[in-house]
């Protein structure tokens, strides 16, 4: 039985798990060397910790396993396709990272496009966290984003599956997403 729910906003261990996990990742794609992220789960696995945590590792290293088959399937490094990839896997916050430094150097509608896709990321990560006032927040200021910078965006696939689900999660009158 679950002692301690896996909570990076609340609890200083999962989010150093989800912060290195998240760091190995993008250092396995960026060298395409799957040992990266396997050596990190690794080390937290051998300290045998609550349960909590050691699913979130498990699942995580198959989603991670998984998304760097299809990532390295490509001859192109384009971060976008990566990021559909991500956000198909529901690696929602690896998808905010990945995009986070594209973002930073990015200018005008492109820039706001980005912004949306890592807002989009980041309403689906505090949902999943139980956060449904800033993920509502978020998936309003994303879908805004979305709809009028979304043609900057050409190489991102998922375009239409996100706003449909940014749409989907519109506030309610509870201000909560709905599903």
């Amino acid at each position: 039985m679950n002692r301690i729910p896996f909570d990076p906003f609340r609890d200083r261990l999962a989010r150093d798990i989800r912060n290195s996990m998240s760091k190995s990742f993008l250092h396995s794609l960026a060298e395409r060397d799957i040992s990266h992220f396997q050596e990190c789960v690794a080390k937290y696995l051998q300290q045998h910790l609550e349960t909590a945590y050691e699913a979130y590792l498990t699942k995580r290293l198959e989603k991670y396993e998984k998304a760097f088959s299809a990532i390295a399937g490509f001859e192109s490094r384009e971060v976008l396709q990566q990021a559909a990839i991500l956000w198909d896997l529901e690696l929602f916050y690896e998808m905010h990272e990945l995009l986070e430094p594209l973002w930073k150097e990015a200018e005008g509608g492109r820039r706001r496009a980005l912004q949306g896709l890592i807002r989009a990321a980041g309403m689906k990560i505090h949902a999943e966290n139980n956060n449904f006032k800033a993920a509502s927040s978020m998936g309003a200021k994303a879908l805004a984003d979305l709809l009028t910078y979304g043609n900057e965006l050409e190489s991102f696939d998922r375009l239409e599956a996100v706003l449909a689900e940014l749409e989907q999660a519109s506030p309610s009158a509870e201000g909560t997403i709905q599903n």
